[in-house]
């Protein structure tokens, strides 16, 4: 058994016994579920030079022996499958979504399989890094033996390698188990990482997990995370986001880039960006979703259910359905229960409730907050003076309003 730390640094000699320089990294192919190694890199005067792993005669953490000349050893291209072992892993972070932190990985181990070396496992223990540091002899004089730490070693076989080429984060499991994650577990991961490891993370989440993970981090890290992204994916993510929220992001960002985000939407969505993008950040108008349940006068319960179910995909909620006019005029509200308790032949206009509360698009947000506490309002229509309906304001857009970002995740989200 070996580790990786305890190699690099040590001295490779060449046929002849003569320093040829060293160990500078492996090179080892990833195509085995354990990882095979298939060259050694070795620092010799200023450059790495590299020996395929059938020129190695001895391998020891004490040094490296070859059977070719110094002269021999020459620039080396990674073939398919293959990685430079430190290079790409030491200190790198995990993602470890069993148990949903951020670790860094100190070590790797290594072990012989007959004639060749395979890496085995990570280590991401405290006792790695005394390890590197030489100092593991000390702490094990110094720290009483029940209290020593551990390696703490993760199988190869859970390391997920296929980011590898340009992400600065490894997957300490499948990618297919972090999209297991709810969200907010996997923006808390995000917080802990470098700008580079969040990009990398959210380059392996599908567009809706990512909109929604986008959208429980905090403010500060949401623009410069899409900066940090490839338009395309970019883009991608602004039209799962809600509307309110997506506006919120693109306010943040350069003009360039968000004229260029608007014009890779589809033009409604892009209209309704652009409407809540002209309006004060801390207005109704500016914190409202355009996105809402509605019916129209003469519909009848019937025809309400169908409209819901055609809306469900995009109104932010549908527990409230509002009833317009052919003009957009808002006339009455009634909830998903009185829908669903309804004879399907009824019109709406004979069981909405008639002048639902709500605020003008300049209300500020004490204005909202008050309005929804005083009327229990799980959701506040947002109007212009002519009484046309603009949007809606969520409770959970109302929360934000009022409690902190930390005590607003500990919240259950049941409102969509």
């Amino acid at each position: 058994m070996f580790y990786l730390s305890k190699l690099l640094g040590s001295p490779v000699r060449d046929v002849e016994n003569k320093p040829a320089g060293t160990l500078h990294d492996l090179v080892v192919n990833t195509r085995q579920a354990y990882p095979v190694l298939t060259a050694v890199g070795i620092k010799r005067r200023g450059r790495v030079v590299y020996a395929p792993w059938d020129a190695v005669t001895s391998f020891e953490e004490s040094g490296t022996l070859l059977h070719v000349p110094a002269a021999a050893l020459a620039d080396r291209e990674l073939g398919a499958g293959e990685l430079h072992l430190s290079a790409t892993f030491l200190d790198k972070q995990l993602v470890d979504t069993e148990g949903r932190k951020v670790i860094r990985v100190n070590d790797i181990q290594l072990v012989r399989n007959g004639p060749v070396v395979q890496v085995a496992a990570v280590d991401v223990s405290s006792n790695a890094i005394l390890r590197r540091v030489g100092l593991a002899k000390v702490g094990d004089r110094i720290v009483p033996r029940g209290r020593r730490p551990r390696p703490h070693l993760i199988d190869w076989k859970n390391v997920d390698i296929e980011q590898t080429d340009d992400a600065a984060v490894r997957l300490a499991v499948p990618q297919t188990k972090l999209e297991l994650l709810h969200p907010a577990d996997i923006a808390d991961l995000v917080h802990e990482l470098s700008p580079e490891e969040r990009a990398a993370v959210f380059g392996v989440l599908e567009g809706e997990l990512a909109a929604e993970t986008l959208e429980e981090l905090h403010p500060s890290y949401q623009a410069s995370l899409l900066l940090d992204l490839p338009d395309e994916k970019a883009s991608e993510i602004l039209n799962e986001m809600s509307p309110d929220a997506a506006a919120d992001l693109l306010a943040d960002l350069p003009e360039e880039k968000r004229r260029r985000f608007l014009a890779m939407m589809e033009k409604d969505d892009a209209d309704d960006m652009r409407e809540l993008l002209s309006y004060p950040e801390h207005s109704a108008g500016g914190i409202m979703t355009p996105d809402y349940a509605w019916a129209r006068l003469d519909d009848t319960a019937e025809r309400a259910v169908q409209r819901l179910r055609e809306q469900e995909a995009k109104a932010e909620t549908v527990y409230t359905i509002y009833v317009i006019d052919r003009s957009d005029h808002l006339r009455g509200v009634f909830s998903l229960r009185d829908l669903l308790m309804t004879p399907p032949d009824r019109r709406v206009r004979d069981f909405m409730t008639e002048n639902p509360v709500s605020v003008r698009t300049d209300a500020s947000e004490e204005e909202i907050a008050n309005v929804m506490a005083k009327y229990n309002l799980l959701a506040l229509p947002v109007v212009d003076e002519e009484d046309v309906l603009h949007g809606i304001i969520t409770i959970d857009d109302a929360i934000d309003l009022v409690l902190p970002l930390a005590w607003k995740k500990r919240l259950p989200r049941v409102f969509h």
